[in-house]
């Protein structure tokens, strides 16, 4: 969801960067959460902010789309999709209005992650510890041996003897 909408941001900017000079060399400072920032990136995008360019209000458009996750139903978070795509789609921004119909695609999707509170961290984690296991091998012979080390790295095997 979020990279459709940096990537929206950041065709905006790559547009309106040929008429505004304060957006030069500033891709990631408008990318970037905002928690994220350096004192020097933050001051830059204040003045980027201040001066109300469609980028910066396409990044507001991304801020206000993150707070779907703060809703606590399904109902409370459908209704502020609703809103958040008509204000998108009513908006002058034309990379925006591309990533919010593609979000709308994914919409029930978007909704049932506040539904069921699921995520791929765990995935993610397995993937990275067999990712661990190639590098410290430098690759594997074939993808049997691989398995193999998956399976005693990772099967959380009891080793010691229960005497």
């Amino acid at each position: 969801m979020v990279k459709y909408l940096n990537k929206g941001i950041d065709e905006t900017r790559k547009e309106e960067v040929k008429t505004e000079p304060l957006l030069k060399k500033a891709k990631y400072v408008m990318l970037k959460k905002s928690e994220n920032l350096t004192d020097k990136q933050r001051a830059r995008f204040m003045e980027i902010n201040q001066a109300n360019l469609l980028t910066s209000r396409a990044w507001k458009m991304r801020e206000n789309f993150m707070e779907i996750f703060e809703k606590q139903t399904t109902e409370e978070a459908s209704v502020f999709f609703e809103s958040w795509y008509e204000n998108v789609v009513k908006s002058n921004i034309a990379p925006m209005k591309k990533a919010a119909k593609t979000l709308k695609n994914y919409k029930q999707g978007i909704i049932n992650i506040i539904k069921y509170d699921l995520n791929n961290a765990r995935a993610e984690r397995f993937n990275g510890a067999i990712q661990k296991l190639n590098r410290v091998a430098q690759g594997y012979r074939n993808y049997d041996n691989l398995r193999i080390a998956i399976l005693f790295f990772n099967g959380k095997l009891n080793l010691f003897s229960h005497y």
